[in-house]
């Protein structure tokens, strides 16, 4: 039976129009909970769950602004130009709304390159429950089950626009991977869909630039460099604006249908990070500002936030080929220091632990394509591996097709152990004596140590030597404030914040497992295009979650050719 798109979703709040003129600056801490504790600094009450230093890092502001330098108004108003926020502001444009984007950087800022999605008219409705369970299960069961359906609902057609704006906009997917379908035990099939933006460097970044500047064209209005520092409610707690910050000046924009906020992840606000994400707050972050802004603005006005065991992405696919084959690994000082048979996305629950978390290397010798092959991996030749070292010079460049990050790839070849350390940053010595002890144990094909599979204890003595220095860092924290299916945000206790929505990763726990689950690759970027999507949409429509004229696969093709 083909599966036809459906309001799966019951209870999406029908926002009306409200005035403009009966909105109040609202950032007072809500009232206290019984059996809630409320922070206090002085004078300043600081909601249940923040407390001062949450907002050192941040331009919001807890305290109420009450003069403006200007005052606009729109019908939706969206705070951050990101992966999921200009298309939230597009979708909610193509509704007939008047849009503003408040974005707190210069320009519009994204990350990644894949994007996925299942197609609803190419799976059944048994096969796209199959899927959600199967997501459920690689997450341990720790998912928000709700969210995961509206993912599965609404990404397919999400993507589909995707394609197709994109490419009125100028920069379509470089790669639209085959379809994926799952086809399972019952007979049912659940199909999905990939999309890259590249080749590196260029990447969702460079495709929200893009997607904005069309945005534009079409009306939306972009406020760059004015961040989202505080938001307005009525007298009955629902949202009517958000205050923006240029330069010194307050400026204060009056929503009349809804605020999206699409501000991303709090991976940056380090006070944060150490109460609700401690695994990773030794960690280097690879993103820049993300401070949990859109997560502080809602919990000022009541919102919750999802209970501490927030999933978190850490993982380095730039210094090198190979990140997932099981080669001796050494940490800073150069010691051997696990079972390298390990899930790479995982790899960070061990690095935490060692002297300096988040970097070690990759050794092997140049017998490395046999021993890969033998062990059943995928080994990257000698002559394409190249694009990965510094030391040679070449066209790295998005035209070339190179598809590397230039100051990020750190893969070394030499004659001897010593000079690779040097490369690496290593100490000689301790690596070359880790290197005799695994060599040692491949002999006796035993790994004493830890216990790696016989299979991939493969000596390392045929020079040259190669190494790959590894950098993990945190791409992203995928946890925030708490929202229902629609991703309206709520309070702790369930109720609906109105005419608030979140994107992304500043709402909810789609995965819940202590690592963002690899069940699909490009769902953290297809989720974020997703939740901006619908929630355009519904602030635009008063509710609705499906777009007056949604995008199918006849609009692809007819774009495509």
């Amino acid at each position: 039976m083909e599966l036809n798109r459906r309001d799966f979703l019951k209870g999406a709040l029908t926002v009306g129009a409200l005035s403009a003129g009966a909105g109040l600056v609202g950032c007072s801490a809500p009232e206290a909970k019984e059996g809630t504790e409320v922070a206090q600094t002085g004078s300043t009450v600081y909601p249940a769950g923040l407390q001062e230093s949450d907002f050192a890092e941040s331009p919001v502001e807890i305290e109420p602004i009450t003069e403006f330098s200007d005052e606009k108004t729109y019908d939706v108003v969206v705070v951050g130009a990101g992966t999921g926020g200009v298309p939230a502001a597009l979708s909610a444009l193509e509704e007939g709304a008047t849009v503003a984007v408040l974005q707190k950087e210069s320009k519009p800022i994204s990350q990644g390159g894949t994007c996925s999605g299942v197609l609803l008219d190419e799976s059944d409705e048994q096969g796209v429950m199959n899927y959600i369970q199967g997501f459920m299960e690689d997450c341990g069961w720790r998912a928000d089950r709700k969210l995961a359906e509206t993912y599965a609902r609404y990404s397919g057609e999400a993507i589909r626009w995707t394609q197709v704006r994109t490419a009125e906009a100028g920069f379509p997917p470089y790669t639209v991977r085959p379809t994926a379908v799952a086809e399972y035990e019952d007979g049912s099939k659940c199909s999905r869909r990939s999309i890259v933006f590249g080749p590196k460097p260029y990447n969702n970044g460079t495709m929200i630039e893009h997607l904005a500047d069309f945005a534009a064209e079409k009306g939306v209005e972009f406020f760059y460099s004015t961040p989202g520092v505080q938001l307005v409610t009525d007298d009955s707690g629902a949202v009517t604006g958000v205050i923006g910050k240029s330069g010194n000046d307050y400026i204060k924009f009056n929503a009349t249908k809804g605020v999206i906020l699409s501000t991303g992840d709090y991976q940056n606000n380090q006070s944060l990070v150490e109460r609700y994400c401690p695994d990773v707050k030794e960690f280097d972050r690879k993103q820049v500002n993300k401070t949990g802004d859109g997560i502080l603005m809602s919990m000022a006005i009541g919102a919750g936030f999802v209970p501490v065991g927030h999933s978190h992405m850490l993982h380095d696919f730039d210094s090198g080929p190979m990140f997932g084959e099981p080669f001796m690994t050494v940490n800073e000082n150069g010691e051997r220091f696990m079972n390298e048979d390990c899930i790479f996305e995982e790899i960070n629950c061990v690095l935490r632990n060692q002297p300096k978390p988040g970097w070690y290397s990759q050794i092997f010798d140049d017998n490395y394509v046999e021993q890969v092959e033998g062990w059943g991996g995928k080994p990257t030749d000698k002559e394409k591996i190249q694009v990965y070292m510094p030391d040679v010079e070449m066209d790295r460049s998005a035209e070339s097709g190179a598809n590397v990050i230039e100051g990020l790839i750190d893969t070394y070849c030499c004659d001897t152990l010593d000079e690779l350390a040097g490369k690496l940053g290593i100490p000689a010595d301790a690596l070359k004596k880790s290197v005799e002890r695994y060599n040692e144990m491949c002999d006796a094909g035993f790994d004493s140590d830890f216990g790696k599979a016989a299979k991939y204890l493969q000596k390392i003595e045929q020079p040259p030597f190669w190494g790959i220095h590894k950098h993990v860092r945190v791409s992203a924290l995928c946890a925030g404030v708490t929202v229902n299916e629609n991703y309206q945000a709520t309070t702790a206790e369930g109720e609906v914040i109105p005419n608030l929505w979140v994107t992304g990763f500043s709402a909810g726990q789609l995965c819940g497992a202590p690592d963002w689950s690899m069940y699909q690759g490009g769902m953290s970027a297809g989720h974020c295009i997703m939740t901006g999507r619908i929630c355009g949409i519904q602030a635009a429509t008063g509710g609705k979650l499906e777009a007056s004229t949604p995008i199918t696969e006849a609009d692809v093709v007819a774009i495509s050719a």
